[in-house]
């Protein structure tokens, strides 16, 4: 029977060890500005620790911007903050004012996303955010600071979800190609609102996102026409990780998913899938299993070169995809007999916080 492994598991930890950093700018010389000047604001950072290296840590993050209000005014305008050495440096120069200050930070810069909004009066927002997909998008918020003489400690949080499909095969009597896996229905605009507290080490305030909008087809593996397809084996693969014929979407937008259906009155799909285009052959005769002849229209793929088999997004118990969590779609394709009966999930949950306090959006 297939078998399909669905592992969710947490990829933010608890932030280690601040680094002692400073910022650096003023009007004689914005990149060496009196460090003792002690109206300066100065920051330093820490992000989530994980093991995966296409992950952002603290030893990894190097530019982030922030924004910037106090008494209901902007005091600073998304200024980019980067790394340099062992400090964090900005320009212009921003000073303490006499009332306090919310700080909203995103790593890395969001270039061509609107502006952080509606921090002075409401909830600070970041309304269209379209996903490249590639980027894995930090947030952290300082609320209510005052001068202190020390560094903005921002304590960065991942905003989004990571996802990953990994294939394999353990039945030596068969030879599965696979030529495309690709996610389907996955919205890729949503607006995100950040928590009204500071997001702080044991904090567990975190940001939302609304408005999950223009699901798309996000490709994982593609190989062309003239390229050799990928054979299965025992060993689970993500094949989005390959050099030649995979894909850099990785970080999704957290939203609500879809069950898969099929609609008989328009012989289409709807909902959120994963699609496997491939072919699959008897190992001992070297005949095609799949597709043949008698697979549906709906089932086929590449004017019917490559057979198609979709797979949901969800199970019993995962109904969305959550900020700050990974999930990992282990699917083995043992039997071509029951390829399409109803699919078994393996799931474990690995929560990297216990459900803290998230807010709805205000103005």
């Amino acid at each position: 029977m297939t078998r399909h492994h669905l592992h969710q598991c947490g990829y933010t930890a608890a932030a280690i060890a601040a680094l002692a950093l400073t910022a650096c700018s003023s009007e004689e010389n914005s990149l060496n500005p009196e460090i003792n000047d002690p109206g300066l604001i100065r920051f330093s950072a820490v992000a989530p620790h994980t093991s995966r290296a296409d992950v952002t840590t603290t030893a990894t993050i190097d530019k982030f911007s922030v924004t910037a209000y106090s008494g209901g005014k902007k005091i600073m305008d998304n200024v980019d903050v980067t790394r340099e050495g062992s400090a964090w440096t900005y320009s212009p120069a921003a000073y303490w004012p006499n009332t306090p200050v919310n700080f909203y930070a995103v790593s890395p810069n969001i270039a061509g996303s609107p502006d952080i909004t509606g921090g002075g009066t409401g909830t600070a927002s970041i309304k269209g955010f379209k996903n490249p997909g590639d980027v894995d998008l930090l947030y952290a918020v300082n609320y209510n600071e005052v001068q202190s003489g020390a560094p903005v400690l921002l304590n960065f949080r991942h905003a989004l979800a990571k996802v990953e499909v990994l294939l394999s095969t353990t039945n030596e009597g068969l030879q599965i190609k696979v030529h495309s896996l690709e996610l389907g229905s996955v919205c890729t605009l949503a607006s995100f609102f950040y928590p009204r507290a500071t997001t702080s080490a044991g904090n567990d305030v975190i940001g939302i996102w609304h408005d999950a909008t223009e699901p798309e087809e996000i490709p994982l593996f593609t190989c062309p026409g003239t390229g050799t397809p990928h054979t299965l084996n025992a060993v689970p693969t993500l094949l989005s990780e390959d050099k030649s014929y995979g894909s850099d979407a990785t970080f999704y937008i957290p939203q609500e998913l879809p069950r898969l259906a099929y609609d008989e009155s328009t012989q289409g799909f709807t909902g959120a899938y994963i699609a496997l285009d491939c072919e699959i052959f008897d190992t001992a005769t070297g005949n095609k299993l799949f597709p043949s002849k008698t697979t549906p229209d709906y089932l086929l793929a590449d004017n019917g070169a490559h057979g198609r088999i979709l797979y949901p997004l969800t199970s019993s118990t995962v109904s969305e995809w959550k900020a700050g969590y990974t999930y990992r779609y282990n699917i083995t394709i043992n039997n071509p007999a029951v390829l399409f009966d109803d699919i078994e999930f393996d799931v474990t949950v690995d929560e990297f916080i216990q459900g803290g306090p998230s807010e709805t959006p205000g103005v």
